[in-house]
């Protein structure tokens, strides 16, 4: 069985099975896990045993394939991204969401017939990265399901798509550690910031340039965040619709970007508090090192764990938990940043 080349997941493929073998598909399901090429792996096989033309085995109780051969013309096109019955949607544009104008194009298709099978699978990829209005519009069609339209979303961080569709898909949870992606932009920002902290030697007054390249660095996202997302608005389309129209878009357009900037910024936060796990883990044991996110930043790193006590180290990592909490409140970004920055160790 091809399923069996699945051998770290065999507590998904032994549920997959036993939902085809009853004939109870979900027509909502959501992979969640380290590795979303492996996740994409999963989706496609899921696809091919629906759609395989010589299926290697049969659920007496339901008829369904319960595995797939992977060689038919079938199970060819699905490996190849090609079969028409199933759509792979990606984020798009640099600030890599899936967009409204996606969602709906995959709301029409959605309400077709399929023309090869009883069934049409729609895999969106980093799901998490839906926008606040795709998601809504989105939620809409995992609320009224269309029988044989099933979808799989695909995801590193659950926790960033909204509870509503959540609570509608049942959860694969895939082995292994999820750890966040860390874009290059925010990886170069990165290996800049601690070439700054290394070269401060712990100078109070040094956390100001400190502050200086996080600011810039969340200014620049949020300007690529405003004109990408100002670009996919129909106040860009439809200039000459009604004010009520426009009022409204503005709104949304307003919501959607202040949205994506909190997303960014946890991601930018987020990288920096891998940094300071990999300092902490040093300091316990320079042989934690192999364990290190950014080996490419490693001289920097054992540089700050060496002005560092245990400690120290550990706190970094309690402060910026803390920061992430308090920046979900009310309180002004920019003070809640230098505030940060103040108390860190280096």
């Amino acid at each position: 069985m091809l399923l069996s080349s699945f051998p770290h997941q065999q507590r998904i493929t032994n549920t997959l099975q036993k939902s085809l073998e009853a004939g109870k598909i979900s027509h909502a399901n959501l992979f969640i896990g380290a590795d979303e090429n492996e996740m994409e792996t999963m989706a496609a096989a899921f696809a091919q045993i629906l759609y395989c033309q010589n299926p290697p085995s049969r659920s007496p109780q339901s008829g369904l394939p319960t595995d797939f051969c992977g060689e038919c013309h079938n199970c060819q096109l699905i490996a190849q991204k090609k079969h028409p019955s199933v759509q792979w949607i990606y984020p798009e544009s640099k600030i890599r969401v899936i967009t409204t104008d996606q969602i709906r194009k995959l709301i029409q298709s959605s309400q077709l017939k399929s023309l090869s099978s009883n069934y049409d699978i729609n895999i969106l990829c980093s799901a998490d990265r839906l926008n606040i209005q795709a998601a809504n519009a989105f939620l809409k069609t995992l609320e009224e399901p269309v029988p044989g339209k099933i979808f799989i979303l695909l995801t590193r961080d659950p926790e960033k798509i909204i509870p509503t569709i959540l609570s509608r898909c049942r959860r694969f949870i895939f082995e292994g550690i999820n750890r966040p992606v860390i874009d290059s932009s925010t990886a170069n920002w990165l290996s800049s910031f601690a070439q700054i902290a290394v070269a401060s030697q712990g100078r109070l007054l040094s956390r100001y340039t400190l502050l200086d390249s996080l600011l810039g660095q969340l200014a620049i996202q949020q300007n690529i965040i405003e004109t990408e997302l100002k670009a996919q608005s129909p106040l860009s389309k439809y200039t000459e619709a009604e004010e009520s129209s426009r009022e409204r878009w503005e709104k949304e357009l307003q919501a959607s970007v202040s949205s994506e900037y909190r997303r960014c910024r946890a991601n930018l936060l987020s990288a920096l508090e891998l940094w300071l796990r990999d300092i902490w883990l040093t300091k316990i044991n320079n042989s934690f090192s192999e364990l290190s996110y950014f080996p490419d930043l490693q001289n920097h790193t054992e540089a700050i764990a060496a002005h560092l006590s245990e400690e120290q180290a550990l706190q970094n990592l309690k402060i910026v938990n803390k920061t992430f909490k308090i920046l979900d409140t009310n309180v002004q970004e920019s003070l809640a940043l230098e505030v940060f920055l103040l108390k860190l160790s280096f």
